[in-house]
């Protein structure tokens, strides 16, 4: 089968029970797993998500996400090597993300962009979002 990295998107729904996609993100979790596909967590979607947790912990009143227990979930992901480093990337492919994000009108950002090089590059192989927005690039493979 194949490795399916996760969106930011879809890692905030899995950390955040309140999150309005987090049931339809452990239905597409199970769904990838039970078809055999390996879950990729990348660096640079893991601290995406990470910053909308912050956020929210900040500004929500009620259901606030557990930032600590988010956070201490997240180093377990690091700490065992569970996660796999491709920001790096963004130096050598600096160009490509820009025109991505030009072609794309601003539709995707710098971080979709990114996984929009890397996909083509071969780098990644199949991707795991809710958001619509990478429909807009021929080729691009989302699962949902």
């Amino acid at each position: 089968m194949a490795d399916v990295v996760l969106d930011a998107n879809v890692i905030v729904a899995l950390l955040y029970a309140a999150d309005a996609q987090h049931q339809r993100a452990h239905v597409l979790v199970d769904r990838l797993e039970r078809e055999q596909h390996t879950v990729v967590l990348v660096d640079f979607l893991i601290f995406e998500a990470l910053s909308v947790l912050c956020r929210r912990a900040t500004e929500r009143k009620t259901s606030p996400p557990d930032l600590q227990a988010a956070i201490a979930l997240i180093r377990g992901w690091f700490d065992g090597g569970e996660v796999r480093f491709l920001a790096r990337e963004s130096e050598r492919f600096a160009a490509d993300v820009l025109d991505v994000i030009a072609k794309t009108g601003g539709a995707l950002n710098a971080n979709d962009a990114l996984l929009v090089v890397l996909e083509r590059e071969g780098a990644i192989d199949n991707f795991a979002s809710f958001d619509s927005g990478f429909d807009n690039v021929e080729g691009f493979r989302r699962i949902s």
